[in-house]
């Protein structure tokens, strides 16, 4: 079950459509990761890494790793582009990629990654 689970999710992230194609303006990402407790060690450098990596990923306005302060292994990544095509050239960078597949045994729920727009930008209510 948890090969079918990896499986699944390695196909969703490499062959899924861009999200929000018509999109103007800044994107802002909210990530929530979830690390089963035995697996902080090797979940949190992962996404320290991956902070660190992606700050220097082209149309990255900021990259920002937070923690919810009552518990040790619930982070979220808060994340700032330029525009949707910045924040789909990172999606499919090499480190981005190997970062999803890295984590997933580790995780403790799926990968939440919502993207949000600044409302009242142009094209969006």
């Amino acid at each position: 079950m948890k090969t079918v689970r990896i499986a699944l999710a390695l196909a969703a992230a490499l062959f899924a459509a861009p999200a929000m194609a018509e999109v103007q303006g800044p994107v802002l990402v909210v990530t929530h990761v979830d690390f089963i407790p035995t697996n902080l060690a090797v979940g949190l450098p992962a996404l320290q890494l991956f902070a660190q990596q992606s700050r220097s990923d082209p149309g990255v306005r900021s990259f920002t790793l937070i923690t919810w302060a009552p518990t040790t292994n619930h982070f979220q990544l808060i994340e700032v582009f330029d525009s949707i095509a910045a924040f789909n050239s990172h999606v499919q960078a090499p480190h981005t990629i190997a970062f999803r597949a890295a984590i997933q045994p580790a995780i403790g729920a799926l990968y939440d990654e919502r993207l949000y727009s600044l409302a009242g930008a142009p094209g969006q209510p």
